[in-house]
């Protein structure tokens, strides 16, 4: 009797636990029954798309922003540097020329010793270019308007700065201007470079 009754709450001892497991993971099942039927209603699932549009188009303003400022430095800084070049270009070759040859406001006609160097603005295609030689080099691209002009040696009494417009016969002083500009995004231009100058003829 007492081996039967020890069996008998080995028994009971073995399925209680058993029993408890069974209803813990059957109540856990209908939790997760329930959090898996449950969802967002009309209202939060329209303001959480609202919310998400607003972020959104946040960033990509300011991916564009940020775009648009990076593009318009490194053209500025592009044009800037090609503006000096071709200054650099055009001074050296002034002050060793003998005379200009013949001027106008879009071309420059320097005399050399073998032949005549070539200073000439294309309007349409705005670019300078420089020939000499045979060569053709464009030394501007993106150019929106330049001008050339001749002038006399500043005589005793003028004022500060002040010379007289002469013609390539007598011109002792070369200047030069120009503005160029670089396309952004679409027809906008932001990215500009001006350049003037007023160089001697040392070898006159």
């Amino acid at each position: 009797m007492d081996c039967k009754h020890t069996n008998l709450d080995r028994v009971e001892r073995g399925k209680a636990p058993l029993k408890g497991h069974l209803v813990r993971t059957l109540a856990r099942c209908r939790g997760t029954r329930k959090s898996l039927t449950a969802g967002f209603t009309l209202v939060e699932l329209m303001v959480g798309i609202a919310l998400g549009i607003l972020l959104l188009l946040g960033v990509a303003s300011m991916y564009l922003f940020s775009l648009k400022s990076f593009t318009s430095m490194a053209n500025y800084s592009a044009l800037n540097a090609r503006s000096r070049y071709a200054s650099d270009i055009i001074t050296r070759d002034i002050r060793s020329a003998t005379g200009v040859t013949s001027a106008t406001s879009q071309q420059l006609v320097l005399r050399f010793g073998r032949a005549d160097l070539t200073y000439n603005y294309d309007e349409d295609a705005g670019t300078l270019s420089r020939s000499y030689l045979g060569r053709n080099k464009v030394l501007l691209e993106g150019v929106k308007s330049l001008s050339f002009s001749l002038y006399q040696r500043p005589t005793n009494g003028a004022a500060y700065e002040e010379f007289s417009v002469a013609t390539a016969t007598d011109a002792k002083l070369v200047g030069f201007q120009w503005e160029c500009s670089r396309r952004v995004y679409g027809t906008q231009n932001n990215s500009q470079s001006l350049e003037a100058a007023l160089v001697k003829i040392r070898n006159k």
